[in-house]
């Protein structure tokens, strides 16, 4: 039997709290979106990066995360401190920078650019 690979409309219906179809997901790990929250998804898949702050909830995270395995992207995250003005660089889920904000929204664009990010 085929595995049914993840596809976009998959983690749609996963952030909508619906299952997905291909059994991707878990109910121990949260991937339901709030409306708010689904801007900010939104805006990821055409700027090629989460861009968050530490006080997102987890769900955004998980749901950017396949999202990134569905379309088969280098999964980027910024997650922004604006009290201290830093940001932190996920790829792969591991800090590939800390960096003072400006020059981390510069530093995740161009590792956008550098890979091909097309949507």
């Amino acid at each position: 039997m085929e595995m049914k690979r993840l596809q976009l409309e998959h983690v749609d219906r996963l952030s909508r709290g619906k299952r997905s179809g291909i059994n991707a997901g878990s109910r121990s790990v949260g991937h339901y979106l709030r409306p708010f929250e689904r801007a900010t998804y939104q805006r990821a898949l055409s700027k090629g990066y989460l861009d968050i702050t530490d006080k997102n909830r987890a769900n955004l995270w998980h749901v950017w995360e396949k999202a990134c395995i569905a379309l088969n992207i280098d999964f980027l995250v910024l997650v922004k401190d604006p009290i201290s003005s830093m940001g932190t660089i996920y790829r792969s889920n591991k800090v590939e920078a800390n960096v003072e904000l400006t020059q981390a929204k510069q530093l995740i664009k161009s590792m956008v650019k550098q890979s091909n990010y097309a949507n």
